[in-house]
């Protein structure tokens, strides 16, 4: 079960998407994003890979992931289809000192419905 704090909601989300201390992780596979679509301005790092991504050098991360690598102290939002994956990279975030980080479980089942 997730810390209720650690979650935010699709209007959280949508407030969200022009902050620059907030950072929206789609944590799905690229081939699922390229049938679905993704939330805007989020960026893509597979769950397989969020402990690699977010423990790169600053360097490494911008030109892996075409951005500035998030700080500590960002606000990271993982999401993925329906909440599962999203929990697992958020455990692996709090792990690496991202103590800002949180899920929105309602992921992109949610988004893309509320979008129509």
């Amino acid at each position: 079960m997730v810390d209720p704090k650690r979650v935010v909601s699709y209007e959280d989300v949508l407030n969200g998407l022009n902050e620059p201390r907030k950072v929206i992780i789609d944590v799905r596979d690229p081939d699922e994003i390229n049938t679905t679509g993704k939330i805007p301005s989020s960026i893509n790092i597979p769950l397989g890979n969020v402990n690699t991504g977010l423990s790169m050098s600053d360097d490494e991360f911008r030109k892996h992931y075409k951005q500035n690598k998030p700080s500590a102290d960002d606000e990271l939002i993982f999401y993925c289809r329906s909440g599962r994956r999203a929990t697992e990279a958020l455990d692996q975030a709090l792990k690496l000192g991202y103590n800002n980080s949180k899920t929105y479980l309602g992921s992109w089942n949610e988004w893309s419905e509320k979008q129509k």
